[in-house]
């Protein structure tokens, strides 16, 4: 969750705060890095996580509001977006939906049309919910579960973990350019404010600072955002004819 700290620290570090030395330490760059890179990259290729939950139990029930529920992560980590909602399959069986699928090739076009009718009626039952997501961890479910509805499935994006495990095998280059680049502005923006001076003064003499490795990072950082995007885009599938 977005706080004030959070902020003054981003605008600071990017602006090369008065305090800072012009090289950072390894804490300082992972620090940076986890708290900055890896949201960033949590925005395109957010991690997918699954939980039971239980809309009945006092401690998810958002006070005041008789349909909206609080959701956590088991890992603290702060949810994105809800993907997909699976509520018992009980409420479609009531509809005629087939409880076990077909057991046979004849019985195949009969479970179809039942499948299909359970749909359709489905739609303009009490039990056709739908939900909406409210950042940073509430979600809003109409109409109201039941009180015999004891557990729901939620698919829901998350950030990745700040231990990088859950970062897609094919993208884990893609994540160090960013996190190099990121750190590369960084630096470039501090290495900036010398860099019309004379350098740095040394007992050998001035050591001359260049800001040009802003410019290289900010460049390498637009490219891997285009990456990224092209990989966050859905897969769509239109059908012609």
């Amino acid at each position: 969750m977005l706080n004030q700290s959070r902020v003054l620290t981003y605008i600071k570090d990017n602006l090369g705060h008065p305090f800072q030395f012009i090289e950072f330490s390894d804490q300082e760059i992972m620090e940076y890095v986890t708290t900055y890179t890896l949201r960033e990259f949590s925005y395109y290729i957010p991690d997918v996580n699954t939980c039971g939950f239980n809309p009945n139990l006092p401690a998810n029930k958002v006070p005041t509001k008789g349909n909206e529920y609080y959701l956590t992560d088991d890992q603290n980590l702060e949810i994105l977006n809800v993907k997909e909602i699976f509520f018992p399959i009980g409420n479609s069986i009531l509809h005629g939906h087939p409880p076990l699928g077909p057991l046979s090739l004849g019985e195949m076009a009969n479970w179809a049309l039942n499948v299909e009718v359970a749909g359709w009626i489905k739609q303009f039952s009490s039990f056709d919910h739908t939900y909406e997501f409210k950042a940073p961890n509430i979600v809003r479910i109409s109409p109201k579960p039941t009180d015999t509805m004891l557990w729901l499935a939620i698919e829901y994006e998350r950030m990745q973990p700040p231990d990088f495990s859950k970062i897609p095998n094919d993208l884990q280059m893609i994540f160090c350019e960013l996190a190099l680049a990121d750190i590369m502005m960084r630096v470039g923006r501090l290495r900036s404010k010398y860099a019309q001076s004379e350098g740095i003064k040394t007992p050998f003499g001035d050591i001359p600072l260049q800001a040009g490795i802003l410019e290289e990072g900010q460049t390498k950082k637009d490219k891997i955002i285009d990456k990224l995007e092209a990989k966050s885009l859905p897969n769509v599938i239109i059908d012609i004819g």
